[in-house]
């Protein structure tokens, strides 16, 4: 049953259909997942009451998504890769080009836009980088532990730096990816278009929104139970090394 102390994230893992529910009230499930569900109302003036009744709506519909929280950590990692990570690299050019046109046609009348695609590449200069390290650096790591508490290998010489460290890098860049989507959502009204403007405008800030609700999931899926359970899975394997 979730209460008003039910922290946001470990809702959203047990439940994902609940995601809905967070994104309609613009509740940080991801990088705030820590956060008990009366912590996160409070801070958006919403009744914990009326929340605990949605969500629990919401809870009785049966899930289109995977079982993330079940899902072996190599699949989770294959889950991500292919699901979020090719999202992000594919919205990059077009997002970029709606972004670029607009500041360009509107800019003098909506300068916001300057500010709003400034940001957007900084963005993607930032989670290019990021998901760099995770697939050359953090995700091989977290096979190889993997394959060291299966007994598949037995080498764990290589294992110098620990999972722990690189995880404490990721989570703040995902707080700094949280924090500047927070602005550029600031800036565009919550991706509300002005009135009369062209449909390139309209299509910028429809995929932006939905560029951030992807993110949201990427960065809970990681936060709240690939990371952890890779912490756990460093700690079993150097007890029984």
């Amino acid at each position: 049953m979730i209460n008003q102390e039910t922290s946001v994230g470990d809702i959203v893992k047990n439940h994902f259909q609940t995601v809905k529910i967070f994104d309609d009230h613009q509740i940080d499930f991801c990088c705030g997942g820590k956060q008990s569900l009366s912590e996160a109302c409070a801070k958006k003036s919403i009744d914990t009451d009326q929340i605990i009744t949605q969500l629990e709506k919401a809870i009785k519909i049966p899930a289109a998504a995977p079982k993330f929280n079940e899902m072996p950590l190599d699949k989770l990692i294959q889950y991500i890769k292919e699901k979020h990570h090719t999202y992000i690299r594919e919205q990059i050019p077009m997002l970029s080009k709606f972004l670029n046109k607009i500041e360009q046609i509107h800019g003098s009348k909506h300068p916001e836009i300057e500010m709003v695609n400034a940001h957007f590449k900084e963005s993607v200069k930032q989670l290019t980088e990021h998901m760099g390290k995770e697939e050359t650096e953090l995700f091989p790591l977290i096979e190889k532990l993997s394959k060291l508490k299966n007994g598949e290998q037995s080498d764990s010489s290589s294992l110098k730096i620990t999972v722990e460290k690189y995880i404490s890098l990721l989570v703040q860049e995902h707080e700094n990816e949280g924090a500047r989507f927070e602005e550029i959502s600031r800036l565009t009204l919550n991706y509300q278009p002005p009135k009369g403007t062209c449909n390139t405008f309209c299509a910028a800030y429809e995929n932006l929104l939905a560029f951030e609700k992807d993110l949201h999931r990427h960065v809970h899926l990681e936060n709240n139970i690939l990371f952890p359970k890779a912490i756990k899975l460093e700690q079993d394997v150097r007890k029984i090394d």
